[in-house]
């Protein structure tokens, strides 16, 4: 029985590196279409968290003690996240922060259930 539970943590670790990818793909996407370069660095540091984000997931493989880094890098990417779409210029981008929001949640979850924690 505790190997199907390590592999349902693997599998959650394996989704959520999957999902974190796919926030930097939309992220790249937003950078791309942004018509204001002054955001950039702005955009750069929330693709570097999530970088950050994915390495922590890794090492979570070796050690689950960094459930909590993850759990709080999430919280930091939120922010610059949150920044980013809060001055927006335009609401066509708004799908693609509702992603990546939606996203991170799912990840956190994830993380969590790591734990033992579900909800």
């Amino acid at each position: 029985m505790g190997t199907s539970v390590e592999n349902n943590k693997i599998e959650l670790l394996v989704s959520s590196k999957n999902i974190l990818e796919r926030c930097q793909m939309t992220l790249t996407e937003l950078s791309k279409t942004c018509c204001m370069p002054e955001r950039s660095p702005n955009i750069d540091a929330a693709k570097l968290s999530i970088d950050n984000l994915i390495s922590c997931a890794n090492n979570m493989m070796n050690n689950k003690d960094n459930a909590n880094k993850c759990i709080d890098e999430i919280g930091q990417i939120g922010s610059k996240v949150g920044f980013l779409y809060a001055t927006c210029c335009t609401d066509t981008r708004e799908p693609l922060y509702q992603s990546i929001f939606k996203d991170l949640s799912v990840v956190h979850v994830n993380m969590w259930a790591v734990l033992g924690h579900g909800h």
